[in-house]
């Protein structure tokens, strides 16, 4: 029988197939780390979205606090060495936050393509920028001294949308080259987004709290109108306060037209009004005197401008720098009774909302002086007719003591002395009669005693005839 015997395996072959484990050991090895690496920055991506959401939460009316959380873990979660955010303002954007030790040069820019973050409002996309310094002289010449000073190389903005519409910017930057990557990227529009949630959330909120209380206080006047029918001072009070309150104006101010002047009726704010309660002229040549003559609201921006000082004369107070002011005519039926003003010590124009809400103080205003001359024509109207029914009376009870005493004299004056008393409203009423030269007393109702005084006619002075010691 013929043996056998096994070959030993190739040197070659084992040495291939130990490499080839040794491969795939290594190769699992980086899938395994791949994968941690992403569960760590899921959940860094996870924790920092739910502290964005819970700082939202816990502040609904303070945005600073969630842009600044936003600003920080778009640095450090986009491995950037400092994080901005800016937001549209005007023809500029403005820095609401940054988190990083890259300096800002500046904190309000101009809203245009010549700088990244400018560039991807405008443009309302992502701008990507590997190495600022080789485009800088041909895609953002005016980021040039700056991007110099701060020593920025890779640059990423992406924009706050909000309805399709840019309102701002997030900017990461890094000062090495190295681009970001596509998660970078992702995820910087995620925090974007989370941006543009809390800027929503606290415009809302601060929408909701002041029509809230923009109605509150429309309330409050309506209230002092119904419960002060007869009186306008303290509705005028009422209105001055909330136009300064709800407008955020330094003081307001309420004249009423008095022939050719217009008298202050109502004050409230800081400004002081020293001389202020003096009448002034109506004229063209102060601002609520031109509210008045040309019954339309004015607004200027600032009355220490030339052309400001040119047009209103009148509105320069010595000692006091007034630079912003607002005035709208207190109309009824077309007819400037008055005006309303605001005052501001800055140049700070009035928003629309808070215009409309002075023409509706206007309103309330001229509503409640209508009700308080509606009111007392009422009474003075009222008191006419009660007056004439007392007369009507009077004389209808008069003409029935008559009517029942076609023979007696006496009841018939009796009546009328008493009817006197009570229509006209006094105390004592004496009936005399002429009778052989002398006026007697016939008839008498009240409580001063009247003893016999005779009257003669042709006599300037009083003769006692009969009567006590205490009569004389």
């Amino acid at each position: 029988m013929k043996s056998t015997r096994k070959k030993p395996p190739k040197a070659s072959t084992v040495k291939r197939r130990d490499s080839s484990s040794r491969e795939s050991v290594a190769a699992l090895k980086e899938i395994i780390a791949a994968q941690a690496q992403e569960i760590r920055e899921g959940a860094e991506q996870h924790a920092a979205t739910s502290e964005i959401l819970r700082v939202i939460a816990s502040s609904p009316t303070d945005l600073q606090p969630v842009l600044d959380v936003v600003a920080e873990n778009a640095a450090r979660l986009c491995d950037a060495t400092d994080a901005a955010i800016w937001r549209a303002d005007g023809d500029n954007l403005r820095s609401v936050a940054h988190y990083g030790p890259v300096p800002l040069v500046e904190h309000d820019r101009p809203l245009n393509r010549g700088w990244p973050a400018g560039r991807s409002v405008v443009d309302g996309k992502t701008i990507h920028v590997h190495d600022v310094a080789t485009e800088l002289e041909t895609e953002f010449p005016e980021a040039k001294s700056r991007t110099l000073l701060s020593g920025a190389r890779t640059v990423l903005a992406t924009p706050l949308m909000r309805e399709g519409m840019p309102i701002g910017a997030v900017h990461i930057r890094r000062t090495e080259v190295r681009p970001f990557s596509e998660k970078q990227i992702a995820l910087l529009q995620t925090f974007a987004d989370q941006a543009v949630i809390a800027i929503e959330n606290a415009r809302l909120f601060h929408e909701l709290k002041e029509s809230l209380d923009q109605q509150t206080a429309t309330s409050e006047i309506l209230g002092v109108i119904a419960s002060s029918p007869t009186e306008i001072q303290p509705v005028l009070d009422a209105v001055a306060e909330s136009a300064v309150r709800l407008c955020i104006a330094e003081d307001a101010t309420i004249r009423l037209v008095y022939g050719n002047l217009l008298r202050q009726v109502a004050h409230h704010g800081t400004i002081p009004t020293a001389g202020a309660e003096q009448d002034r002229p109506i004229n063209r040549q102060s601002v609520m005197g031109r509210a008045v003559v040309d019954r339309q609201l004015i607004h200027v921006e600032d009355l220490r401008s030339p052309l400001a000082e040119t047009e209103f004369l009148g509105a320069h107070v010595p000692g006091r720098d007034i630079h912003t002011m607002l005035a709208t005519p207190l109309l009824r039926e077309g007819v400037a009774i008055g005006v309303i003003g605001l005052r501001r010590m800055v140049i700070r124009p009035f928003t629309d909302k808070q215009i409309a809400l002075l023409k509706t103080f206007a309103d309330q205003s001229v509503i409640a002086i209508e009700n308080v001359r509606l009111f007392k024509e009422i009474q003075e109207r009222n008191a006419e007719l009660r007056e004439a029914l007392e007369h009507q009376t009077a004389t209808a009870e008069v003409l029935g003591i008559i009517s029942r005493s076609p023979t007696e004299v006496q009841p018939v004056l009796d009546a009328i002395v008493e009817s006197a008393a009570r229509v006209c409203g006094i105390d004592d009423v004496v009936l005399r009669l002429h009778e052989g030269g002398v006026m007697i007393p016939r008839a008498h109702f009240g409580p001063i005693p009247i003893g016999r005084i005779e009257i003669r006619i042709d006599e300037p002075q009083f003769r006692w005839v009969r009567g006590s010691e205490d009569e004389r």
